[in-house]
């Protein structure tokens, strides 16, 4: 297995999207102190889906994804503090203050009990919604969290994920000059997916510690319909065989905790039809 998970691909790896236009919309609200940026697809009288991005990463990732499901459901894809178009402040990367830019979030734009999906540390967020705010949404699909023993290995792994991140961009980069782009217009999409604060992103690591040992208190308390789906830690998926078994064991009716073999940490972004197909399935129930 690799050291403590090192994904041989991550979150930061997407699929483009196939639409010659995007049909989202981008908006601002404020609230909880912050000016927070998030995409629109979808009608508002559909159901109310709420994407929740992993950390370095931002409502950009969701696009091909909330473009599959935009025809049935209204879709909200924010920015979290500190990245993307989101206020990057100094303070305030408390997980709790994660989650209650959401749940302020699905008050302000009225989404009434949205199901949720969360990827990696939006996976983090979307466990204590689930578990603490039942009346506030009513499924939720958990790709991957950073659970337990890898949120602790983050912090002397930080440079890593940035390398990887430099390495996923300039993928990116080819793969947009090949689709015919102008240099100008590949600038703007890079600066659209790459756009997060560094300092935030390692006050967010380090500020958080705690959570890896409070993570299955969480877990234990869930009663909405929630899916987790797991990556392959030989894959560079993050939760480690023995924290797979143990929160089988522990967790209540209402979760359902699945693997994807052969899959990192980017359940997402390498299989995003695949997802697509099992998030709707799970929603449709």
């Amino acid at each position: 297995m690799p050291s403590q998970g090192e994904p041989k691909s991550t979150e930061f790896m997407y699929k483009l999207s196939n639409k010659a236009e995007d049909m989202h919309q981008d908006k601002f609200i404020e609230l909880n102190g912050i000016r927070m940026h998030y995409k629109e697809w979808g009608n508002k009288s559909d159901p109310d889906v709420l994407l929740i991005h992993g950390w370095t990463s931002n409502s950009e990732s969701w696009t091909y994804i909330a473009e599959q499901i935009q025809d049935k459901y209204h879709v909200v894809a924010p920015d979290h503090r500190g990245h993307g178009a989101s206020t990057k402040p100094v303070t305030g990367y408390r997980l709790r203050d994660f989650v209650e830019d959401m749940r302020q979030l699905i008050d302000a734009l009225e989404l009434s009990r949205p199901l949720i999906a969360g990827n990696s540390w939006g996976g983090c967020i979307g466990t204590i919604l689930a578990a603490d705010y039942p009346n506030s949404i009513s499924k939720a699909v958990l790709g991957d969290p950073v659970y337990w023993k890898m949120l602790n290995a983050f912090v002397t792994r930080l440079p890593g994920i940035l390398e990887r991140r430099q390495s996923a961009d300039q993928q990116l980069a080819k793969d947009l000059d090949a689709q015919g782009m102008t240099k100008e217009q590949i600038l703007t999409k890079m600066e659209s997916t790459n756009n997060f604060s560094l300092d935030a992103i390692t006050r967010l690591l380090s500020d958080n510690r705690d959570f890896a040992f409070t993570c299955e208190d969480y877990l234990k308390r869930i009663r909405i319909p929630t899916l987790i789906i797991a990556g392959d830690a030989e894959a560079g998926g993050y939760i480690l065989p023995e924290e797979l078994e143990h929160y089988r064991s522990i967790v209540p009716e209402a979760v359902t905790i699945t693997q994807w073999p052969g899959i990192g940490h980017g359940v997402a972004s390498q299989e995003p039809d695949r997802y697509v197909r099992e998030m709707l399935s799970f929603f449709q129930e």
